[in-house]
């Protein structure tokens, strides 16, 4: 039997970690000094304005390494073998303290997996890997077909405001002007696990359009991302939809620990090939 972790920014409910067979090992968010735990997508509450409105420090934590060995103590009495998905090392020390749980279990099989992804990225990971132990394969042997897996998913995303990246230290080869000149906004894409500058959009209708540039046609699965709903993220999909009609295209809200590096004006696209 296969069990699997994650860290919260998989970003499932309740009913798909349900279904999945998934076990979210929190990451933590601190506004104000006050600390929150992220666990399932369906129980952040109104968290957007929480963000947009609160004037205080904003952080957050990874996953302790106690709280990975928890869950994987858990499972492994139950019998189970255990793939650990993290969120990319290079976005956050989650994987790296999976890696030291995993050390510290004196007994029991577990995987740790390196996502180079977040989000959209990492749940479908999760599905491919609850698709290929339904198959009947094995542990090592799923593990092999998510690397296989990986190199077919991307992630690009736009933002308003660069500086909460920036601040953050997680924001790559961008240069201060790109958008401080005529409201000018740059394409970001998650690229060997850090951030990158892609592309330079100018107004709305011009980052949509190059939202969707370079996705090949036989694109499998597509996944818009948003924190705020609105009109755009109905037309986003709507669009999606279109160009693509044989992809499976689902609306996914983030949740507070990716919106407090990204802020709430995030529209991302994830999507993987056949």
């Amino acid at each position: 039997m296969l069990a699997i972790v994650a860290d919260s920014t998989v970003y499932l409910t309740k009913k798909e970690a349900s279904a999945y067979g998934v076990r979210i090992v929190p990451q933590t968010y601190i506004i104000g000094g006050r600390v929150y735990k992220e666990t399932y997508a369906d129980t952040f509450g109104d968290f957007p304005s929480l963000i947009k409105n609160s004037k205080l420090t904003m952080e957050t934590a990874q996953p302790s390494v106690d709280e990975f060995l928890d869950a994987f103590r858990h499972l492994s009495k139950k019998g189970y073998d255990i793939l650990c998905i993290t969120i990319s090392s290079r976005l956050s020390s989650a994987y790296y303290n999976a890696v030291l749980a995993k050390k510290q279990l004196n007994s029991g099989r577990v995987e740790v997996v390196d996502s180079s992804l977040t989000a959209g990225g990492m749940y479908l990971l999760v599905k491919k890997a609850r698709h290929l132990a339904a198959g009947g394969l094995g542990l090592e042997e799923v593990v092999g077909g998510i690397y296989r897996y990986m190199p077919s998913i991307s992630i690009r995303f736009s933002v308003d405001d660069l500086s909460l990246l920036r601040s953050s230290h997680r924001l790559g080869s961008v240069r201060k002007s790109v958008s401080a000149v005529l409201n000018r906004k740059p394409l970001l894409r998650l690229s060997g696990g850090t951030i990158i500058a892609e592309d330079i959009a100018y107004g709305s209708s011009n980052k949509i359009r190059k939202m969707f540039a370079g996705i090949p046609y036989n694109t499998a699965n597509i996944i818009i991302h948003y924190i705020v709903p609105s009109q755009r993220i109905d037309m986003i999909a709507r669009l999606a939809h279109r160009l693509f009609p044989d992809a499976v295209v689902e609306r996914r809200q983030l949740g507070p620990v990716l919106g407090i590096h990204l802020g709430c004006s995030v529209i991302g696209v994830v999507w993987s090939t056949k």
